[in-house]
């Protein structure tokens, strides 16, 4: 214990030790203070800079989804599948009959052939025969060509 009393008595040049000491902590505390203020000043900067990005990018994201809910109206969709693809609203009479099943089962079953040929069904297959060209009404069906005729057809 006598040790530790005699630092408070020991002088430096005239000065006490322990003031020394104090003197030494306590520049270091006002040196240590002004770069953590330094360093936050740079902080702030950067996270201004943050800020103006998130909500540049917040802007850019309501824009797009806003662009998202344009592109996908069904209306426009509509009209692109109308327009593009001859696809039309199906009509509310548009019904498949217990016995044209097993004919609609048959057509969508086959591959599509190289060579398009065209072979009429009897009459009695098919109850009701419409211009529209689907699966469900129409009369008329592509043969089915093998993988292997197409692959030929491919190399020749």
């Amino acid at each position: 214990m006598k040790a530790f009393l005699n630092l408070f008595e020991q002088r430096v040049r005239g000065i006490r030790l322990i003031e020394l000491i104090g003197l030494a902590l306590a520049l270091g505390m006002i040196f240590w203070v002004c770069l953590s203020k330094a360093r936050e000043g740079e902080d702030i900067k950067r996270m201004s800079t943050l800020d103006e990005q998130i909500a540049k990018e917040t802007q850019a994201v309501s824009t797009l989804k806003i662009k998202v809910a344009q592109l996908e109206r069904p209306a426009r969709l509509e009209a692109l599948a109308t327009a593009y693809l001859g696809m039309k609203p199906v009509a509310p009479t548009h019904e498949a009959h217990i016995d044209s099943l097993s004919e609609i089962s048959r057509t969508t079953s086959r591959p599509m052939s190289a060579t398009p040929a065209v072979i009429a069904e009897p009459a009695a297959a098919t109850p009701a025969a419409s211009s529209s060209g689907d699966l469900i009404s129409t009369s008329v069906h592509k043969p089915a060509a093998t993988p292997v005729a197409a692959k030929q057809g491919l190399t020749q």
